[in-house]
C-alpha cells in the first residue's frame, strides 16, 4: 500500500455482489486500516457482506454512507452507474472520488462527466471521476461469492479522459494495486472495443452455444444430457446473471454487433469447408484457432 493511499479513511462501496464485496475483503486482506461502508438496496445482501467481514457498516441511506466519504465505488450494473453517481453527488463531500467498476466505458463516463462540470460547478463542490474495469469474475454472482484474492494479478484497466482530475487518477490507480491488481490506463473507446472483443463476444457465444445444444434433442434423449467437461468449460460464463448482463450488452452493441457479423463469417467459412470437404482448409482453420489460444498467458 503506497503513502499516497494510506491518506483514505473512508471508502463506501455501492453494491456489494461478487465485485463490490470482494473489494471489500481484499482491503481488509492488504491491511487497509481505515472504514468500509456497504450501501446498497437490498438489505439482505448488505447483511451478507457484512457477516463475511467485507463492509464495517451498512446501510441503506446514500446520506449516512456518503458525506464523510473519501471513495465512493460504483459497483452496480453498468445502466444505474451513471444514475447512482447522480445520487452519490447530491450528499458527496468537496473532494471526493467516485469511481465504478463497469465493463462498459463511453456511455457512463459521458453522462458522468457532463454532469459534474455542468451541474456541480455553480455549487462550488468538486468531485472527480475516474472510470475503471476490473477484469475478474466468476460466473457466479452476489455477496455469497465474493473473495479476497479475486483481483490478486488481475488486469484492472482505468479510462481517464481529458477531463479526468489527474490526483484522483493517480488514488485509484492506488486503490487497484493495493488489492493486487494490474492496472493500465485507455480511453474509454479504446476500452469498449477490446472489451467488447476479449469479454462480450466469448460471453455471448457461451449463451448462444448453451441455448443451441439445450435445444437439441432426438427418441435417444436431450444432447444436454451427454455433455462433457468440453461443453462445461466453453459454456460456464453463460451461467453470469441475466441482469447484468442484459445492460452490457444494450449499451456496447455498436461494438459488439460488427464482431457479431465477423464471428457470423467465420461459422459460414467453417461450414463452407464441411460442405466442400476441404480437410485441407478445415485443418488450416483448426490449426490457427489452435496457435491463437495456444498463445494466451505464454
Amino acid at each position: 500500500m503506497d503513502d499516497n493511499f494510506k491518506r483514505i479513511q473512508n471508502i463506501t462501496i455501492l453494491g456489494v455482489g461478487l465485485i463490490g464485496g470482494s473489494l471489500g475483503l481484499a482491503l481488509r486482506k492488504h491491511n487497509f486500516s481505515g472504514t468500509i461502508m456497504g450501501l446498497g438496496r437490498r438489505l439482505s445482501t448488505l447483511e451478507i457482506a457484512l457477516k463475511k467481514g467485507a463492509v464495517d457498516g451498512i446501510t441503506l441511506n446514500f446520506a449516512e454512507a456518503i458525506e464523510s466519504t473519501d471513495i465512493v465505488v460504483i459497483s452496480t450494473p453498468v445502466e444505474l452507474i451513471a444514475p447512482m453517481t447522480k445520487q452519490v453527488a447530491k450528499y458527496a463531500k468537496d473532494g471526493c472520488i467516485i469511481t465504478d467498476v463497469g465493463s462498459v466505458k463511453r456511455v457512463p463516463v459521458s453522462i458522468i462527466e457532463s454532469f459534474l462540470l455542468t451541474s456541480l460547478r455553480s455549487q462550488n463542490v468538486n468531485l472527480h471521476f475516474v472510470g475503471a474495469h476490473p477484469m475478474a469474475g466468476s460466473e457466479k454472482f452476489g455477496a455469497s461469492a465474493a473473495q479476497a484474492n479475486l483481483f490478486e494479478n488481475a488486469l484492472c484497466i482505468l479510462t481517464p479522459t481529458e477531463k479526468t482530475n489527474l490526483k484522483a487518477l493517480e488514488m485509484i490507480k492506488s486503490l487497484w494495486r493495493t488489492v493486487g491488481a494490474n492496472v493500465t490506463v485507455m480511453s474509454p473507446t479504446e476500452h469498449d472495443f477490446l472489451i467488447a472483443a476479449a469479454s462480450h463476444l466469448p460471453h455471448l457465444t457461451a449463451c448462444l452455444l448453451a441455448r443451441t445444444v439445450g435445444d437439441i434433442q432426438n427418441s435417444a434423449g436431450n444432447a444436454l444430457d451427454f455433455t462433457s467437461t468440453g461443453f462445461s468449460d466453453t459454456t460456464r460464463i453463460a451461467s453470469g446473471s441475466p441482469d447484468i448482463w442484459k445492460g452490457i450488452f444494450m449499451q456496447n452493441a455498436d461494438m459488439l454487433i460488427p464482431l457479431i457479423e465477423t464471428l457470423i463469417e467465420n461459422l459460414e467459412a467453417f461450414r463452407k469447408t464441411l460442405v466442400e470437404k476441404d480437410e485441407e482448409q478445415l485443418e488450416r482453420i483448426l490449426t490457427q484457432a489452435k496457435r491463437v489460444r495456444d498463445s494466451i498467458n505464454k
